[in-house]
């Protein structure tokens, strides 16, 4: 058992020491949360800081499935020179404060995302101290509960200003775990939406000798009369703790500011439930809009960026849907579809488009509160939960 010498809760102990592997690779594990997560630690409160897709569909049994590909790149010591790597847990959530119970899928490495320490492995390592995994159900990246309300969060573009620096020292301001934009043509400057833009990326135009800094902003809504201000994965756990519909869902996200933790993030969240009902929640302009739709990936529906409309896999996504209708009317997917569909969207950084790659997949069963869930894009093995 690894150390875990910050917990002294006994409830805490009992959900770190459940930690169990699932995958031989140690990209997947299984924990169970006891603990009464609605009070927070002080030790644990800096870790607030965390390309997906989503849609909701029926098998031809009439069945409500919630499919999710989780997207993210990351590397060990975030040095670019590492493989690619992941930390996954499937995380059964039973805080005795909340009103229902629930399982999702969390990626752990942003526990440590300054440093990515915590990466394949390191969970029954024999070393590494796990006190942080208690965190985890409020680093859900989706879930559902035993209401069958389930959510789902996918990371927006946020529009970059372009500061001009020293061309000669620009390689010494490359942030760790980024990698340079090399923009090529004399007089090609980095674009407002520049693609793989993040919070302080560096650009360079070898023929001109120039390079620039982005600078993104810090997304916070700030509306009156509203409770507090918290994080999209605090609302998301507050959500599955507390809600058993979508209307229950989107009342709750509209009482909170909500706000990200660092310059240049910002994400809209899905909920839907097994009556069928699913909207997507995104904040702009300091107001909480609402969009009845089946399905989600990583652009606004409410505001323009990069990717608004000319996603591709949001226009597979939409294909499919066209082509199980009949009369106008949507008939139902068949399974074979639908795991041939979250193939398809999932992201693999060595096809050449894609930028991130899918850490794991999950299809929830809304009805009958089942859980299947994939590792890094391989469809051949799952693993099977129930609530």
């Amino acid at each position: 058992m690894n150390p875990h010498v910050k917990l002294t809760d006994e409830a805490q102990i009992k959900t770190v020491e459940s930690i169990k592997r699932l995958s031989p690779d140690g990209k997947l594990y299984y924990m169970e949360s006891v603990w009464d997560y609605s009070v927070i630690p002080d030790v644990f409160q800096v870790m607030f800081g965390a390309g997906c897709s989503t849609f909701l569909t029926k098998n031809l049994e009439g069945t409500n499935l919630f499919c999710r590909n989780y997207d993210y790149t990351h590397r060990k010591d975030n040095d670019l020179n590492n493989p690619r790597t992941g930390l996954n847990l499937v995380v059964r959530c039973s805080n005795p404060s909340a009103k229902y119970k629930s399982i999702g899928g969390t990626d752990a490495t942003w526990l440590d995302w300054q440093n990515m320490s915590l990466v394949e492995g390191t969970p029954d390592d024999g070393v590494t101290d796990i006190s942080a995994f208690v965190m985890l159900p409020f680093l859900c990246m989706d879930g559902v509960n035993e209401k069958g309300l389930a959510v789902s969060i996918m990371a927006l573009s946020l529009p970059a200003t372009w500061e001009e620096t020293d061309y000669e020292t620009w390689e010494a301001k490359v942030p760790k775990g980024q990698e340079p934009i090399i923009l090529k043509g004399e007089g090609t400057c980095p674009q407002t939406w520049q693609n793989r833009a993040a919070h302080l990326s560096v650009a360079v135009n070898h023929e001109d000798k120039k390079a620039w800094i982005a600078h993104m902003p810090h997304v916070k809504t700030d509306m009156e009369g509203k409770k507090g201000t918290i994080g999209h994965t605090v609302l998301m756990r507050m959500m599955l703790d507390n809600c058993a519909s979508v209307e229950e869902a989107v009342a709750l996200a509209d009482s909170y500011n909500v706000y990200t933790v660092a310059p240049g993030q910002d994400y809209h969240v899905m909920v839907a439930d097994s009556s069928g009902q699913s909207r997507l929640l995104e904040w702009v302009d300091n107001k909480m809009n609402i969009v009845d739709t089946a399905h989600a990936t990583n652009y606004r529906r409410t505001a323009d960026d990069r990717f608004h409309g000319v996603c591709p896999r949001d226009e597979l996504i939409k294909a499919f849907f066209l082509r199980c209708r009949k009369n106008d009317e949507f008939t139902g997917m068949r399974e074979d579809l639908i795991m041939s569909l979250m193939d398809l969207i999932r992201q693999d950084p060595d096809n050449g488009h894609d930028t991130g790659n899918t850490q794991y997949s999950c299809i929830y069963d809304l009805d009958n509160l089942k859980l299947k869930v994939y590792s890094f894009g391989d469809f051949s093995t799952s693993w099977d939960f129930e609530l």
